[in-house]
């Protein structure tokens, strides 16, 4: 297991994701934004796209005590190059919250700005998610959710999503809000997500809208009950992108996630022409939620839903399902 491999070397992980970089204030404050990529020491690649790079190192200054996994966004690299790049690599604060922070990384003014994101302290769970690794489908009926997928979301410490809670608890990122209904049964908060990565570029724009009701973890959890909730994100949240930025509602893909990257309750909108996580056996379009649960109110109580999973990403999950003999 990575765990047992990052406990071995005596570290605790930390990871970078795409979308921007996250980092404890105390890492700044200690190395200074400048000098902590100059500070970092690189392991091994652990994946490449054609999109992002994902790095396995740690930091010089800390003894190589602590694991830092960065993804950067970029287009293709010499990975020769990676630690010239990095050395070169200047940081700019955008948001902290709680162990994630937000940095732009610059390299010239001849070259594009990079998103570099890290998380820390992280887990094994956050490393696991950026490692190259084999998806398998996963046909879930109401007894396998009843079973294994409840049980496991139900053993998910609150602490994981702390970052949520913040943000809904206005701790952090209150400048990014566009629209928020402080209803706490139908209301929700609507906010850019970190890969819409150039808000001028409305065909990049992706926001989520937080529901606010902390007993919504999944799509399983709606019922008929919710859909004033769900009719109020949609038309809410299109309204408001409408007003401050100028999209139209037919611009705009709608959906839920399942299985959803934390388990708080959120809905995706972005540009159509926006294609990320947009994929069958992942995204649930929202409008559709809408009409089976207005047809019958107990559609996600009951449904069989297929979904893929990953062996690291979901590894605990991948595993109860293969105990079952389900994948």
């Amino acid at each position: 297991m990575m765990l047992d491999l990052v406990e071995q070397v005596g570290i605790a992980v930390a990871v970078a994701v795409l979308g921007g970089l996250y980092i404890r204030r105390q890492v700044v404050a200690d190395l200074g934004t400048t000098k902590m990529l100059r500070d970092f020491n690189l392991v091994r690649v652990l994946k490449r796209t054609d999109t992002e790079l994902a790095l396995l190192g740690n930091f010089k200054s800390d003894n190589h005590k602590k694991a830092a996994v960065l993804v950067i966004q970029t287009a293709a690299m010499d990975t020769g190059a990676l630690n010239q790049m990095l050395v070169g690599m200047s940081l700019h604060e955008i948001l902290v919250n709680d162990i994630y922070s937000t940095f732009q990384g610059d390299v010239s003014r001849n070259v594009k700005p990079y998103k570099v994101n890290l998380i820390y302290p992280a887990t094994e769970r956050h490393v696991r998610k950026h490692m190259d690794q084999n998806f398998h489908m996963v046909v879930e009926t109401k007894e396998a959710y009843r079973m294994i997928t409840k049980p496991f979301i139900d053993s998910i410490p609150a602490e994981n999503i702390e970052w949520v809670y913040n943000i809904l608890e206005h701790k952090s990122e209150t400048e990014r809000i566009i629209y928020e209904d402080t209803d706490p049964c139908n209301g929700f908060m609507l906010l850019p997500d970190f890969k819409w990565s150039d808000p001028s570029k409305l065909e990049s724009l992706y926001c989520l809208a937080i529901v606010h009701d902390r007993r919504l973890r999944s799509l399983r959890d709606l019922t008929g009950a919710h859909l004033k909730l769900l009719r109020n994100v949609r038309d809410a949240s299109l309204q408001a992108l409408s007003e401050k930025f100028g999209v139209s509602a037919s611009s705009i893909r709608m959906y839920l996630h399942y299985q959803p990257t934390y388990y708080q309750l959120h809905v995706h909108f972005s540009h159509v022409k926006m294609t990320h996580g947009t994929f069958s056996g992942k995204a649930v379009l929202l409008e559709d939620i809408i009409n089976n649960l207005s047809s019958n109110s107990d559609h996600y109580k009951s449904a069989t839903l297929s979904f893929v999973v990953g062996e690291m990403q979901h590894k605990q999950l991948f595993e109860l399902f293969r105990e079952k003999r389900i994948i």
